[in-house]
């Protein structure tokens, strides 16, 4: 077998794709796809499971679970805290979904969604006075999913699904054990919840019809290769919209052979507030992470007068970091067409 990316192969690639776009994807289909036995899918699947810590979870449309505050937030420290306190602090925090220790620019990412603006408001406002022994500088921006844009929650997201929204309290526990493991069997749900299996399947399509799973998919808590994050803040003119968005978006969907396992920008996303775009990128080094995503952007906004702040994700403290190896084009829902 042909070795393409840090050791990872063709095969790897296939079956990483697959279960991106469909993460209960079978055993058999995955042999038929890569074109091997069903023992040796597995093989390679439960590899890639170990060496990249994969887990198996869901996107969901959060506009539909009521939960209306999405933030990106970096935060730079005059002095640095120690990760133990981090750990302690986020631990039990129910907004902040995936928390980054990173080095550059700034040395914390959070990714933080609360039901409505005054919720969102107060936990920001602690989260600020918790740091405030080490002098941090807070930066949120609003976090728009409708570029390509995707990130892992916690389960606590069901204790705040709106009263309005029609799910009820047995669609919430389905939701929340497939966002830990997607791979759940119907049996495993079914006496879980002291339900039927045709009843929990019944369920779990219903929720896909309602748009409220997108996909089931995976994530990781460990990437092999540098994983950069970049904020750009730009000024616009009347040629924003109409060129730089579907360029940017077109780049982001692009395959990229330089890294055929996962996509140069596995993740991109539109902000408001003090920045106005977000992007994650995974290299095999820090300058090429840094140059698939951020330069080529800056170079995009040239004549926007760009201002970008970048670092390198060092450890996920809290939660994990979004995996993108699947045709953008085929299964995102894009904007700007």
């Amino acid at each position: 077998m042909t070795e393409t990316w840090l050791g990872f192969t063709n095969r790897d690639k296939i079956i990483l794709r697959e279960l991106s776009a469909n993460s209960r994807v079978s055993l058999t289909h995955l042999s038929k796809t890569v074109g091997c036995s069903v023992a040796t899918a597995n093989k390679l699947l439960n590899r890639l499971v170990d060496r990249l810590d994969i887990r198996f979870t869901l996107e969901m449309e959060l506009d539909k679970l009521g939960l209306e505050e999405r933030h990106m937030i970096y935060v730079k420290f005059g002095r640095k805290p120690n990760e133990a306190f981090l750990i302690k602090l986020f631990k039990d925090d129910q907004f902040a979904h995936d928390v980054y220790i990173t080095k550059g620019d700034f040395g914390l990412l959070i990714f933080a969604a609360a039901d409505t603006p005054r919720n969102y408001i107060r936990w920001e406002t602690d989260l600020a006075v918790n740091l405030s022994d080490y002098l941090p500088e807070l930066r949120p921006s609003e976090f728009i999913f409708d570029l390509l844009g995707y990130m892992p929650l916690n389960s606590s997201f069901v204790n705040y699904i709106k009263e309005g929204i029609k799910i009820d309290r047995k669609d919430r526990l389905i939701l929340q054990m497939l966002n830990e493991n997607s791979r759940l069997s119907y049996r495993a749900l079914s006496k879980e919840l002291g339900i039927g299996e045709d009843t929990v399947r019944y369920r779990v399509f219903r929720l896909m019809r309602k748009g409220v799973i997108r996909r089931f998919t995976v994530a990781v808590q460990n990437a092999d290769g540098v994983v950069g994050t970049y904020f750009v803040r730009y000024s616009f003119d009347k040629q924003t919209v109409s060129r730089i968005f579907p360029e940017q978006r077109m780049h982001s969907m692009g395959e990229d052979e330089a890294l055929p396992l996962i996509n140069r920008t596995p993740m991109v996303a539109l902000l408001s507030g003090s920045y106005r775009f977000f992007g994650m990128s995974f290299g095999k080094t820090r300058n090429e992470s840094l140059s698939a995503g951020i330069k080529w952007h800056l170079n995009l906004l040239k004549n926007n007068r760009p201002h970008e702040a970048h670092a390198i994700i060092v450890k996920p403290i809290k939660g994990l970091m979004p995996l993108r190896s699947l045709d953008a084009k085929r299964y995102y829902r894009l904007i700007w067409t």
